[in-house]
Formats: C-alpha cells, structure tokens, sequence
C-alpha cells in the first residue's frame, strides 16, 4: 500500500534544482502545491485525498529527497465526522418511522460498495504522485 509510506532516493541534482524542476514540470498543470530548495508539498487537481511531502537533504553531490504518500488529514476528519453524525440522525429517523429502514439498508450497501472503490482510486493516485516526483527528480 503506496498511502501511509515513508520513502527515500538520491539524485545527482542539487535541492534547489528539485524545487525548481517540480515547480516548472508540473505536466499540464496538474499538479498543485509547492516546491523549494528545503522541500514540496504535492497533489492533483480533482477528486483527490492524497498528497505528496517530502523535503530535500543536500549531499556532496546532488540531494536526498526524502517523501512521505498521505491522505489530506482535514478531508479525513470531514469524512469521519459526517459518519459520526450522520449515521445517529439516519438511526432516529429509522426508528422514528421518518425514514424506511430500507432506505437506511441501503444506504449502507452503497457505502460498502463506494468506499473499497474510493480506495482504489485514491491508491492510484498516491502511485502516480510518488512515481511523478521520482521521475521528475531522477531525471538528470
């Protein structure tokens, strides 16, 4: 699993080139965040949790570029507070006669189905972040 990684690689090229090279390649503009001689901060643009940090540590010759896959911990949070939530107001409802306990049965089949799939999704995007910057920096 790419999410949640630590990871590290030397390159041939100074700290202050990444910065440079992940700010000016960013391949179409897809690419949003920062990037410095000390370190970047990236992630796609659209439907996405995952970014990419790292930071640069200079060698005699060239950098380590040291990275770390995760989730956006504030879409985290948003998302486990509007289960918290959520899940107790569906609960009354149901028990109320307000809402059909189908409705709710279903509502939890949905989200057995679309979180795996989200999951997937957001996995392909942290291997495609890491193997971006790998690629952008190994480039000498």
């Amino acid at each position: 699993m790419v999410i949640g990684s630590w990871g590290a690689f030397e390159t041939r090229t100074p700290a202050e080139e990444c910065g440079r090279r992940l700010n000016s390649d960013r391949s179409a503009a897809s690419y949003f965040g920062y990037a410095d001689g000390s370190g970047f901060e990236l992630s796609r643009y659209g439907r996405t949790a995952v970014r990419v940090r790292g930071r640069f540590t200079r060698l005699a010759v060239g950098s380590r570029v040291s990275y770390h896959v995760e989730l956006i911990p504030w879409m985290m949070w948003t998302l486990i507070v509007s289960y918290v939530v959520g899940i107790p107001i569906l609960t009354m409802l149901a028990l109320r006669g307000l809402l059909r306990t189908s409705v709710v049965i279903w509502l939890v089949v949905i989200t057995l189905i679309v979180v795996p799939i989200n999951l997937w999704f957001s996995e392909r995007q942290a291997e495609r972040l890491r193997d971006y910057v790998k690629a952008v920096l190994s480039a000498n």
